[in-house]
């Protein structure tokens, strides 16, 4: 029988407690695009349905890490004449990320896939609007300053028809 030295033992060891401790970076709390988003945001613009009418839209929204290292973007927001609050929530998933959006009229509390292209400065996201179908996608593009932001919105029904599109400009006040 071959007797272990105490550094073989130490060495095992270290090598068991590096595979537990190895932490998983977040890739919420660190993705530069989000933190881009930190901070107050106003937004104007507007939506068109597919007969050519157009709502204006008005934002005010803050984003911010929380605690936990998640982000939220949560605000208020005027369309057409109807005011709601809102708020969107990124959270890892692994190496993911995942999203909540929560409005108050009408009321909605939907999960989400999201994309972050670095490249790009863009944060894409794609809502189911219910289970049959229906996909509101919404691509957030900002400056390279991080001082202004560009979404674009497209709505489609069951059917894959696009019933709405629009796009609101962001700043920093």
């Amino acid at each position: 029988m071959k007797t272990r030295t105490w550094w073989s033992w130490l060495a095992m060891a270290g090598m068991v407690g590096l595979g537990l401790g190895a932490v998983q970076a977040n890739p919420v709390s660190e993705n530069p695009i989000l933190k881009r988003l930190a901070g107050d945001w106003t937004g104007e613009g507007e939506l068109v349905d597919s007969d050519g009418n157009k709502q204006p839209v008005k934002e005010t929204w803050s984003g911010k890490f929380t605690e936990t290292g998640n982000f939220i973007m949560s605000g208020q927001r005027t369309l057409d004449q109807q005011t709601h609050q809102f708020a969107w929530e990124f959270y890892p998933n692994g190496e993911l990320i995942e999203g909540q959006m929560k409005i108050s009229e009408p009321q909605l509390d939907l999960r989400f896939e999201v994309a972050i292209d670095e490249t790009a400065r863009s944060v894409t996201m794609k809502i189911p609007t219910n289970s049959s179908g229906a996909l509101m996608t919404i691509v957030n593009t900002v400056s390279e300053d991080g001082k202004s932001l560009s979404g674009t919105v497209e709505i489609k029904d069951e059917s894959g028809k696009v019933t709405s599109t629009g796009k609101v400009e962001h700043r920093k006040p």
